[in-house]
């Protein structure tokens, strides 16, 4: 583990935050965020503008656009992650605008519903609106330019959403398909008992109470846990899902899962690269600019995205 982390482990505990579980939704979501604690001043992107495109109920789904040139190579449609409870397009604005520099692609970053408010399956309606609407002639003409490829991103819960939305557009057989998805700590499944929750039940910066708090407040018909739309390692038929690149983080309860997920994946036939960031901690994208560890694991991403749009 780089030095970097086990110093900001060291500050977390001893601040002796209240852990989610511990907390309300709101009290959860008043908390500085780690991104703009550790990634410091954004960056500038050449246009950033925000607006609102339909999804399910009749709902305006906000959306923040970053284009990075006159010509973007292609468009990230990116879900943040906060376990469906917690986290903003504000919050990751740092990330969001240093990836659509650093990929020379467009993104669009999604302000999807939260719950418990809005429980599942509102979410995925709203991942889905967005990959629909980053799939249209509607995307292209607001970059300005026909993306070369599309690409579904997302961390932890956010990666949950990209995957699930990128299966379901791809299934539909649209005139324009996801071309990759890259998933970062996702959460794949509901199940509290793998190896990775046992060993890092008390965890770095996520435990598996907290899992339980998040899973509870997305989710709380239990019964509905593990349908494919919630817990994507459910699905019977992964095969339409576009190919993957799945970077866990080695010291994280979800890594497990995420790795698991990334089997079924290349078991379906889907071209899938899985990678575990040893000595990394759940929420490692936000320290790309703070540990080595993490900004070589975003690279990877990079290059990923780099090579599908390259094409």
């Amino acid at each position: 583990m780089d030095k970097e982390i086990e110093t900001l482990l060291q500050m977390v505990k001893d601040a002796n935050r209240k852990p989610f579980w511990q907390s309300t939704p709101q009290e959860a979501r008043s908390g500085p965020m780690l991104m703009a604690l550790l990634f410091g001043d954004p960056p500038e992107v050449q246009r950033d503008e925000s607006f609102t495109i339909p999804s399910s109920g009749g709902f305006a789904l906000p959306v923040r656009l970053y284009v990075p040139s006159n010509s973007p190579k292609g468009l990230i449609v990116y879900f943040h992650g906060g376990g469906w409870v917690i986290g903003t397009v504000a919050g990751y604005h740092p990330f969001t605008a240093t990836l659509a520099n650093r990929t020379g692609c467009a993104v669009l970053s999604v302000d999807y519903r939260l719950a418990p408010e809005h429980p599942f399956p509102l979410p995925v309606d709203d991942a889905l609106a967005a990959m629909r609407w980053a799939a249209s002639a509607d995307a292209a003409r607001a970059i300005g330019a026909e993306p070369r490829a599309l690409v579904a991103m997302g961390d932890s819960a956010g990666g949950n959403l990209a995957t699930v939305a990128s299966r379901i557009h791809n299934a539909s057989a649209p005139a324009r398909k996801v071309d990759l998805q890259v998933l970062a700590y996702p959460v794949a499944d509901h199940d509290f008992d793998t190896g990775s929750y046992a060993e890092f039940a008390q965890g770095n910066l996520l435990t598996r109470n907290d899992m339980k708090w998040f899973w509870d407040h997305y989710c709380p018909d239990v019964s509905k846990r593990s349908h494919p739309d919630a817990s994507p390692l459910h699905a019977k038929d992964l095969s339409a899902s576009p190919p993957a690149l799945v970077v866990t983080a080695g010291r994280d309860p979800l890594r497990d899962e995420g790795e698991a997920y990334g089997q079924r994946l290349e078991d379906a036939g889907v071209p899938t690269e899985v990678v575990r960031g040893e000595g990394l901690v759940h929420g490692f994208l936000a320290m790309i600019n703070y540990a080595p560890s993490a900004g070589r694991a975003f690279e990877k991403m990079v290059a990923a995205i780099d090579r599908v749009t390259s094409k």
